[in-house]
């Protein structure tokens, strides 16, 4: 045979196929693993930026923004490396999907990142020692319900759960019974306008928190089964 001869390409191609494989799942791997590094270090922040929220904590507040930063580069570089894994593998079907979703889910991250950066931030307008007990139990609350769903996100991502997302939508509803609770302390006139403004957008930071695991819970599940979990 000739040495452009297409039987020759198609045996060379056919012997490079294993090893294109190999390292298509190798970077996947490391796309998961970024997205479930990432998203692990938002869920364990949640509990003690919403303690230093509530201690009036302005050293530790500032030390998160610095942390936040880094987080917002690990979350552009995953989505750069989901990028080249579809330029570079053409991947279809279900690698198609998880590529997908990891770089639409480490958006997801890098929001959540974003909020948790507003929170520490809205110690320069309030000081939360001064709020009354009831509300502050209520934050309190919001930042371990949110922290959970995040959590959960994480493990689901971590074991492929594809059905851990209901749960997550049933904890979303506790976190919404809270952004109630909490705008109606402040419309009852608890607290000063200051703070009531501060604290109906910290309500919605919470909120949105909450919304962005359960987000990447649902990612899961379409990665995993193609099926799309809608709303509830």
């Amino acid at each position: 045979m000739g040495a452009d001869d297409p039987l020759d390409r198609l045996v060379e191609e056919r012997a490079a196929e294993p090893a294109i494989r190999t390292e298509f799942r190798s970077q996947l791997d490391e796309l998961e693993g970024g997205l479930i590094a990432a998203a692990e270090q938002v869920a364990d922040a949640i509990v003690p930026l919403t303690t230093t929220f509530l201690d009036g904590d302005h050293a530790a507040a500032d030390e998160w923004l610095l942390r936040h930063r880094q987080l917002t580069r690990v979350c552009r570089d995953l989505e750069e490396l989901g990028y080249v894994v579809l330029a570079r593998q053409s991947p279809v079907a279900g690698d198609l999907r998880r590529v997908v979703t990891v770089v639409r889910a480490s958006g997801d991250v890098q929001r959540t990142g974003n909020l948790l950066r507003h929170i520490a931030s809205s110690l320069t307008w309030i000081d939360p020692t001064t709020l009354p007990g009831g509300l502050r139990r209520i934050i309190e609350e919001f930042g371990e319900v949110v922290s959970t769903i995040f959590h959960g996100a994480v493990e689901a991502w971590r074991g492929h759960d594809s059905l851990a997302a209901v749960e997550l939508q049933r904890l979303d509803d506790r976190a919404d019974e809270l952004q109630r609770a909490l705008l109606t302390e402040i419309h009852e006139g608890r607290c000063s306008v200051e703070e009531a403004v501060s604290l109906a957008l910290i309500a919605r930071y919470y909120e949105r928190i909450g919304d962005h695991g359960v987000e990447l819970g649902r990612g899961v599940t379409y990665a995993m089964t193609g099926e799309r979990l809608m709303e509830s």
